[in-house]
């Protein structure tokens, strides 16, 4: 396939740190009283909600969740509880998926960036302890945009700085908001997950894992 730049996100498509996020929100809301009820929702209720939110910014969920469930915590305390909580589980047990540094390497020579809904200081953390930093340019976070996915600021803004027009992008992307982003930006998306093919519409194809998915972009 023809095409002038990839970029790709980060959770779920460099390494599997959902459950590290799932985690981090289920410590994080954990007994915080709703000031209507003044009861904490239950834990299968916040995570039910927050999985609807899978793709989007750290901040846009914390917003979404004081006022879903009326929690007696402000947004900002929630996101400093949150990030507070996930910095100390990165650690050695997390790793980048299997052959995707061997297969990142066979694209040293091609433009490949990476939009995250992450904040800058989590891609860091996790591109730095993943070893795959050096791959991508330029990294575009949440931090350098208006407006997160599902909005397509993040993909747009990529391709401005690797000075390419959206439609000649492709995108590698794991979750629902973040394909819409990446359309909307008008860009080509391959989609990674195990879902059944048509709850994705729109992507160039369905694989089971980033390398596949890499690998049927060169061949």
């Amino acid at each position: 396939m023809q095409f002038g730049a990839l970029i790709l996100d980060m959770d779920g498509v460099l390494a599997d740190t959902e459950p590290l996020h799932v985690s981090a929100w289920d410590i994080t809301l954990q007994g915080i009283a709703s000031t209507v009820t003044g009861a904490a929702p239950s834990a299968s209720e916040l995570r039910a909600e927050r999985e609807k939110m899978t793709g989007m910014s750290t901040p846009e969920i914390a917003e979404n969740m004081v006022r879903v469930f009326r929690l007696s915590v402000t947004a900002d305390d929630l996101l400093i509880r949150k990030r507070t909580i996930f910095r100390t589980m990165v650690n050695g047990e997390l790793a980048a998926f299997p052959g995707l540094h061997e297969e990142l390497v066979r694209w040293r020579s091609s433009p490949l960036a990476l939009a995250t809904s992450s904040a800058r200081f989590e891609a860091e953390l996790i591109l730095d302890h993943l070893g795959l930093h050096d791959f991508f340019d330029p990294v575009i976070t949440c931090d350098d945009v208006p407006k997160a996915k599902p909005a397509p600021d993040c993909y747009l803004l990529a391709a401005d700085r690797l000075g390419v027009r959206p439609a000649e992008c492709v995108v590698i992307e794991d979750s629902a908001h973040g394909i819409t982003s990446a359309l909307d930006a008008g860009m080509k998306v391959c989609a990674v997950s195990r879902m059944q093919p048509g709850l994705f519409r729109g992507v160039l194809g369905i694989f089971p894992s980033t390398v596949e998915a890499l690998k049927w972009l060169r061949s």
